[in-house]
């Protein structure tokens, strides 16, 4: 189940926004921070057998502190990056680090409630837009929900192949490594 905060009615708003962009906001990029393992860990449990209902997600960003803290440091670096004279040369000179945070806390990357400034804190820019970038894995463990043949325990003629068997993230578009494993 998605948090409350990802009604029906904030997906169409998000669409609404992303539609009425202004084009200039496309003329640049995102620069990401990927925290390689983290320590907060979520829940992922089936509500029911039909494979067209929504599992229960809870995704507990930043439950243990040291998340919190590693991803401060990540941005720190980046800013450090983006306000470095070698970098000056790929950004608008008349943008500050802190206007480009808050453009890019502005973006409807995660539904989430946002806080008023979010490039005051970085703690609270973490927060208003962390997202998993869409490579959710984890949540079908070979051994603890699925066998060494990635058929689900317990269940008759159900095998798990994509990302929810991964141990950890590999790193990059997992796409490669989840058509290795359908083959």
């Amino acid at each position: 189940m998605p948090p409350k905060q990802r009604t029906p009615e904030a997906l169409a708003k998000a669409i609404e926004i992303m539609n009425n962009l202004d084009q200039q906001a496309f003329q640049g990029g995102f620069i990401l921070e990927k925290i390689m393992g983290p320590i907060s860990t979520g829940h992922l449990e089936l509500r029911t057998r039909h494979p067209e209902d929504n599992p229960s997600v809870t995704f507990n960003y930043f439950k243990e502190p040291q998340d919190l803290q590693r991803c401060v440091e990540g941005i720190s670096t980046i800013e450090k990056v983006i306000d470095s004279r070698p970098f000056s040369k790929f950004r608008f000179d008349y943008l500050s680090v802190p206007q480009l945070l808050n453009m890019t806390a502005s973006a409807p990357v995660n539904l989430l409630p946002r806080h008023y400034n979010s490039s005051q804190s970085l703690e609270d820019f973490c927060k208003d837009t962390v997202m998993t970038i869409w490579h959710y894995h984890g949540g079908c463990q070979v051994g603890s929900v699925v066998d060494h043949d990635y058929k689900v325990m317990g269940v008759d003629a159900l095998r798990v192949i994509d990302g929810s068997t991964f141990n950890f993230s590999p790193g990059t578009n997992p796409q490669a490594t989840v058509m290795m494993l359908g083959r």
